[in-house]
């Protein structure tokens, strides 16, 4: 099991685990460092603790199965797409991989009480895995958060504060003096669960060409990187695949960061909630994994949403309007010439489309 720290993505200071610590002293983010990582996966596990010796330590892995999800190959557009199948994870989304690290770290460390703050998916997952961990939990959603999300949490246990805004939930989750602040745009250890993804897909078909993924505070897309770093140190790849973030023209602070200027939006009316986020604390350095891997960013219009729901409900995928973006822009790419005809690009499903069922009936004309 690897030796690791917390660094400041900032300043570099270095931070203990077992430090009661969300943020740097600066305001910085913090990551996960570790002296040596080894990518050996455990024969006798499957999913997230399958590499448990390529993640922090944990001494009482809390578990509810993550992890281990389908990866179905499909023909489109001339491309092998491989789908991920993340909605089928535990609470419906691909957040258990990171709530199911960060709340074992959480639970190792002696918190017993966690304070999050999310849209729906983070708060389901991270109330889910407090419960199994007996911890208690309490859970910030911005008005309007989607009805089947705020019933999930509420029925796994956790307390549901309802505040005016995304903004306002994630200041009031920081500020409540009740638990430990675990939001996952800050968590480093709910990233660390997430760079599994990326060994899963190596382990079924190898390093893809490219990553095509939903981007709202990035917590994936730094999983994902991480992980096929990871691949490349172990000497497993030869090379980080294009990873291209996909953000919604409500909310694109991503192609801000990167093409230094406001996409021309036609709407400003959020229908994909789980990327509305505008200010992600972790803007810079998704930018940075984005610039190193050789990809980029694709923001898909409102209008584009309802047919890639439709096309991938086709193709039996039921999944969330957060997740459907994905269609349009490995389409998008493809036209661009930035997907090859013959490449094989990884596409994460991220959440279920019951989990937004009265949205995505309406999106379909179906309610």
């Amino acid at each position: 099991m690897a030796r690791c720290e917390l660094k400041c993505f900032g300043c570099g200071r270095l931070y203990g685990l077992a430090e009661r610590v969300w943020r740097c002293s600066c305001s910085g983010v913090l990551d996960v460092v570790c002296e040596e990582r080894a990518f050996e996966p455990d024969p006798g596990r499957r999913g997230v603790w399958r590499y448990w010796r390529a993640l922090p330590p944990a001494g009482s892995p809390v578990s509810l199965g993550e992890g281990g999800t389908p990866l179905v190959e499909r023909e489109h557009r001339g491309l092998k797409v491989l789908f991920k199948l993340e909605y089928l994870n535990p609470t419906g989304s691909f957040k258990d991989r990171g709530s199911a690290v960060a709340i074992s770290h959480l639970r190792d460390i002696g918190v017993d009480a966690v304070v999050v703050d999310s849209s729906g998916n983070a708060g389901a997952s991270m109330a889910a895995y407090a419960s199994a961990a007996g911890l208690r939990c309490r859970v910030y959603v911005p008005r309007g958060a989607p009805l089947y999300k705020r019933l999930q949490i509420a029925a796994y246990g956790a307390e549901l504060v309802e505040a005016e805004s995304r903004e306002a939930a994630s200041l009031k989750a920081q500020s409540c003096e009740e638990g430990f602040y675990a939001g996952h745009l800050w968590n480093p250890f709910f990233i660390e669960g997430c760079a599994t993804l990326a060994f899963e897909a190596y382990e079924e078909h190898g390093v893809p060409d490219a990553v095509v993924l939903p981007v709202g505070s990035g917590t994936l897309l730094l999983g994902v990187h991480k992980g096929f770093r990871l691949l490349v140190e172990s000497g497993l790849a030869g090379s980080i695949p294009r990873i291209y973030a996909v953000q919604a023209e409500s909310n694109a602070p991503l192609h801000r960061e990167i093409h230094g200027r406001e996409y021309p939006a036609l709407s400003r009316e959020v229908v994909a909630d789980g990327i509305a986020v505008p200010n992600p604390p972790r803007l810079k350095q998704v930018a940075s994994a984005v610039r190193e891997s050789g990809g980029g960013v694709v923001v898909v219009r409102n209008d584009e949403i309802p047919g890639a729901l439709r096309s991938l409900a086709r193709m039996g995928f039921l999944v969330e309007p957060t997740s459907a973006v994905v269609l349009p822009a490995v389409e998008k790419l493809r036209a661009e010439g930035l997907l090859d005809a013959g490449e094989r690009v990884l596409v994460p499903l991220t959440g279920s489309g019951l989990k937004a069922a009265e949205r995505v009936a309406k999106l379909l004309g179906l309610a």
